[in-house]
């Protein structure tokens, strides 16, 4: 009998970000529409983006090949769709048969949920200083910090944080802030052009921001992001 003599496999754990798309039909003729039509508004960011469907919309009975009709509408558009989110009594079997993972929905308002939002906010407490242009093309992470960026982020650059994103400059390229689900993060910028604005997994693509110019604030309001021109 042959002995194991080779090191055992060293298992990491690492937060990734996710898209998370909200499921309100089975139908593919409703559903795929209008995931293009999403998708269609930064095809950069969702090009194989990992993926988590939400079916909290559903109220009915699902029928799995229907979903499974559905995931391989998404991995048609290019998605890689790899958990489901939604009511856990209802739905975590019917992921675990579909092979898929199975997310935790946010916390509902209460209590609890307020406790939840004082422990985020006190989790971090450093800042990612950075003084050099972010130029097309990079990303910039700061892991459990804000990001406070001295000079400019070109356009085609990712800026991504945990807490906060601060730029004192121009922001032409993406901004995703509070990058684990802190939902009390913000972007600030002294410029605002930027591409694409995330805070905690909700995004907001250029097209779509209300008419302004100059300094602005953007914040997360019953999961829709505020821009405020100041």
């Amino acid at each position: 009998m042959n002995s194991i003599t080779e090191t055992p496999f060293k298992l990491r754990s690492r937060l990734v970000a996710s898209h998370q798309i909200p499921v309100t039909s089975l139908i593919v003729s409703d559903f795929q529409p209008l995931l293009a039509h999403t998708l269609s508004k930064a095809p950069a960011l969702f090009l194989h983006a990992p993926t988590i469907l939400d079916l909290s919309a559903l109220t009915d009975d699902i029928d799995p090949q229907q979903l499974e009709t559905i995931i391989a509408s998404c991995r048609a558009e290019k998605l890689i769709p790899y958990a489901l989110t939604g009511d856990r009594e209802r739905h975590q079997a019917l992921a675990f048969s579909l092979n898929l993972a199975w997310v935790e929905p946010r916390s509902g308002q209460g209590a609890k949920d307020n406790s939840a939002a004082v422990e985020q906010t006190d989790s971090i407490r450093q800042t990612e200083v950075i003084t050099t242009p972010i130029r097309s093309g990079q990303q910039v992470y700061a892991r459990n910090s804000h990001l406070l960026i001295m000079n400019q982020v070109s356009a085609g650059a990712e800026v991504v944080a945990d807490g906060n994103i601060h730029v004192f400059g121009t922001l032409r390229g993406r901004a995703i802030a509070g990058a684990q689900g802190r939902d009390q993060s913000e972007v600030v910028c002294q410029q605002m052009q930027a591409e694409l604005i995330a805070i905690a997994g909700t995004y907001l693509v250029q097209d779509d921001f209300p008419d302004g110019d100059g300094p602005a604030r953007c914040r997360l309001v019953e999961n829709n992001i505020l821009i405020d021109f100041l």
